[in-house]
């Protein structure tokens, strides 16, 4: 089937290109981008009119969990695939701490299969670190690496024993492989539940600070440097992370950095009356530290913004807050997320689009995330001001614990398409 969108704004983030134009998608491909065309192309046996959207390469998230396999009533790989292309991502890759543990080669190849057979989404098995996530023991990384595990990560488990780490981190050194860890010092962060500060005393919840993720960025960063190990320290919540790993970037360490949307437009004071849908780990931080993350973005120190979407049912979540789960659910409002800072904090669309188009694809090593010929017809067109009230029970994913519940957002996706075929349009209600 071929394919031209015409009438469309073009952004790729990947070359800068802002303009009107159109784009001619043949065999699931990006065949031909026409800058400033704004009728269909002659060759096209189907088109659309874009009505001016925007036309951006499909979002590509590097932290999605879901339950499959073990707590599939938490999320499957098909509820999840469902819920991201609500939300413009069209590639994503899922965490190992499912039940069991994604640590060996069968389990990367039922998950790949799995998403073969169910999945709207392209979805990307990550590999443990550890046997079982335990931190005690390196798990197969090679044969994961062969089966096509695409990251290698403890998940939310840091690996507090630094001998293993550093001959994990070895390993996956000599295999070239991605390692992804988690920035936290538990000795420090122990029993947290929210930011460590005057708010947290104040209301009597223990606290989580910010050294514990100062001093194990500080450590894995360290040992990355050492054994040569490409690193992406995982979900970043205070600029002075991303200074440690600015200068072993300047030392010349492939050291890089994630932020979770949600930590760029919440700050503490969401927690509110002990909100548990604002519980996640790292916790949202004072107002001070959330526009410094936002100031780094637009100097383009963070290398890519993820969803951190880690669902869990009500069960989980309505308890008390020191007792319920971490965890929010973040596919379907990553994007709404990043148009908020474009729309109030003057960040550039292109500079918003970047960290979820083409520098994690770069960072995988994935032909998407950019508008050039050659390249899967993985795009959405969406609407960057377009306002919508984020209702939980409308959300897809099959736990909606999202602290945007409630929430006035802007930035709606309209059409989404993987290899050229649309995999999601968007209906209004009613």
């Amino acid at each position: 089937m071929s394919l031209s969108i015409h009438n469309a704004r073009l952004l790729d983030p990947a070359t800068g290109l802002d303009e009107p134009g159109a784009i001619f998608i043949d065999k699931g491909k990006i065949k031909d981008i026409a800058k400033g065309q704004t009728g269909p192309h002659a060759d096209a046996k189907e088109s659309l009119d874009a009505g001016g959207l925007c036309l951006a390469p499909g979002l590509i998230d590097l932290r999605v969990k879901t339950g499959e396999p073990g707590d599939e009533q938490k999320e499957t790989l098909a509820t999840a695939s469902r819920a991201a292309v609500a939300g413009g991502v069209t590639s994503f890759v899922v965490m190992p701490d499912t039940r069991p543990v994604v640590d060996d080669v069968a389990l990367v190849r039922f998950i790949i299969e799995q998403a073969r057979k169910t999945a709207k989404a392209r979805i990307y098995p990550s590999g443990a670190l550890t046997v079982g996530l335990k931190g005690e023991q390196m798990a197969e990384i090679g044969l994961m690496a062969d089966a096509e595990a695409i990251i290698f990560t403890n998940g939310d488990m840091p690996i507090a024993n630094a001998s293993i780490m550093k001959r994990a981190m070895s390993y996956a050194a000599s295999r070239n492989a991605l390692v992804m860890s988690r920035p936290d010092e538990r000795a420090l962060s122990g029993s947290g539940v929210m930011n460590a500060g005057a708010l947290a005393a104040r209301i009597g919840l223990s606290g989580i600070p910010p050294e514990a993720e100062w001093i194990g960025a500080a450590r894995d960063v360290m040992l990355a440097e050492a054994t040569g190990c490409r690193l992406v320290v995982d979900q970043v919540s205070t600029e002075r992370t991303l200074q440690i790993i600015a200068a072993a970037r300047a030392r010349g360490a492939s050291i890089h950095a994630t932020v979770a949307a949600h930590t760029l437009f919440f700050n503490e004071r969401d927690v509110g009356d002990y909100l548990t849908y604002c519980k996640v780990n790292p916790p949202f931080r004072d107002e001070e530290t959330r526009q410094g993350l936002i100031a780094a973005l637009k100097r383009g120190e963070i290398d890519a913004v993820v969803s951190a979407h880690d669902p869990q049912p009500p069960e989980e979540k309505r308890l008390p807050f020191g007792e319920a789960a971490f965890g929010a659910a973040g596919l379907e409002t990553t994007l709404s997320a990043l148009m908020s800072l474009v729309n109030d904090a003057d960040l550039p669309l292109l500079d918003a689009l970047a960290p979820v188009t083409c520098r994690p694809a770069d960072l995988l090593g994935l032909p998407q995330g950019r508008l050039k010929s050659g390249t899967p017809a993985d795009l959405i067109l969406f609407d960057p001001g377009k306002p919508w009230l984020c209702v939980r029970e409308d959300l897809r994913s099959r736990s909606t614990n999202s602290p945007f519940d409630g929430r006035r957002l802007q930035g709606r996706v309209m059409r989404t398409l993987v290899g050229g075929e649309t995999v999601f349009e968007y209906a209004p209600a009613g």
